[in-house]
């Protein structure tokens, strides 16, 4: 992700990252390791200094080696995305955390929408089901 496109996201939102990118739970920061554990065992993953333009940063924190844009319309920056690691590509989201500060993010862990050998193939399946 280019610079400007983390700053485009932030201004078309107004949702700025402030601070460093850092995962929470209820008890304080908890480790990439442990975040990308929840993410898979479907539990909230949330980064409260997160903004609408921080997903690259956080998914490949996760682990994710590329992440693609899917659907970006929502002006809270509630977004889709194509994500990319060693069991393929799959689709995941980020949320807004609204009344709070920071975004949580989630994937398709098993369904549909998981487990593609390529970013066309999840781009296909994606949109007949859309």
């Amino acid at each position: 992700m280019r610079k400007h496109e983390k700053e485009m996201a932030e201004e078309a939102t107004g949702c700025i990252q402030r601070g460093r990118l850092q995962f929470k739970d209820v008890n304080g920061d908890i480790t990439n390791y442990e975040a990308r554990r929840r993410l898979f065992a479907g539990e909230e993953v949330a980064a409260p200094g997160a903004g609408a333009g921080s997903y690259n940063e956080a998914f490949k924190a996760l682990g994710f080696d590329c992440v693609g844009t899917w659907e970006t319309g929502s002006s809270a920056g509630d977004w889709s995305f194509l994500l990319h690691d060693k069991t393929g590509w799959r689709a995941g989201c980020q949320e807004n955390r609204y009344p709070y500060h920071g975004f949580r993010y989630s994937i398709d862990r098993e369904g549909i929408f998981s487990g593609y050998e390529t970013m066309k193939d999840l781009m296909d399946a994606l949109q007949n089901n859309h």
